[in-house]
């Protein structure tokens, strides 16, 4: 089909792409959000309390801090910016 047909397979590869960039864009949204919650437990909220702010489960925003803790990992916190 490559050859055949190129505007297919051009749209293909861009629809590829655009599903990679989606997936970073995600990546990056969640880890700001968990780079928030570590930042307002610091500021001595609790999980408990960002929690029912954000009308989730406390579960969740250990996710979402963890997620920020994996970013770190991974990436410099300048790449959230």
């Amino acid at each position: 089909m490559g050859t055949d047909v190129p505007a297919v397979a051009e749209a293909r590869e861009a629809y590829k792409q655009a599903e990679k960039d989606a997936l970073v864009l995600r990546a990056r949204a969640r880890a700001r959000l968990g780079r928030a919650v570590v930042e307002a437990n610091g500021c001595g909220y609790s999980l408990e309390h960002i929690a029912r702010e954000l009308h989730v489960a406390t579960e969740q925003v250990r996710r979402y801090r963890q997620a920020y803790r994996d970013w770190l990992r991974d990436h410099s916190d300048a790449e959230l910016d």
